[in-house]
């Protein structure tokens, strides 16, 4: 026998002779005394679809190593020129100016010349580090002329000759 906070098993000693469990009836049998027939599948007014013959089969996979030149190598080596260009020019941009907005053009250049041959094919990528290469070199010039009008302007020389002599 179960404990009351189990769930009672009706094959156990104790249940009912109709196989239900003790305190409840047994389910009523079907009328006709065994399982109702199952209903008949539904019939569609439409024809059956068009048997279509299989797909042909392909040929196994090459073996390993295959044929030379083939695989799963990089089809363009030189894109990393490209990538290098932008990457140096956006790095000249924001921090280092002319070194590193030249050296952006020189790889780009290098870069536009792979992607002639064939040899490469991200042009545009190239062509931006280019482009912000020449940006980069351009603000470095315009920020070296602006320290220099500043540095020889009678302001900044009375304030930093007086902020010497407070010093001294």
């Amino acid at each position: 026998m179960s404990t009351p906070n189990e769930p009672q098993n009706p094959f156990e000693k104790g249940s009912t002779p109709e196989g239900g469990a003790p305190g409840y009836p047994a389910a009523p049998p079907p009328a006709g005394g065994g399982y109702p027939a199952a209903p008949p599948p539904p019939q569609s007014g439409y024809p059956s679809a068009p048997q279509y013959p299989s797909a042909p089969q392909y040929g196994g996979a090459p073996a390993y190593g295959g044929a030379p030149g083939q695989g799963y190598g990089t089809p363009y080596p030189k894109n990393s020129l490209g990538v290098w260009s932008l990457v140096l020019g956006l790095v000249g941009l924001v921090l280092c100016g002319l070194f590193t907005g030249i050296p952006a053009i020189i790889v780009g250049m290098n870069a536009k010349k792979a992607v002639q041959r064939g040899e490469a094919n991200n042009g545009g990528l190239a062509t931006a580090g280019i482009v912000i290469g020449w940006i980069a070199i351009a603000l470095s010039i315009v920020g070296i002329i602006v320290f220099a009008a500043m540095v020889n302007s009678p302001e900044f020389q009375d304030a930093f000759w007086d902020s010497y002599n407070s010093s001294n």
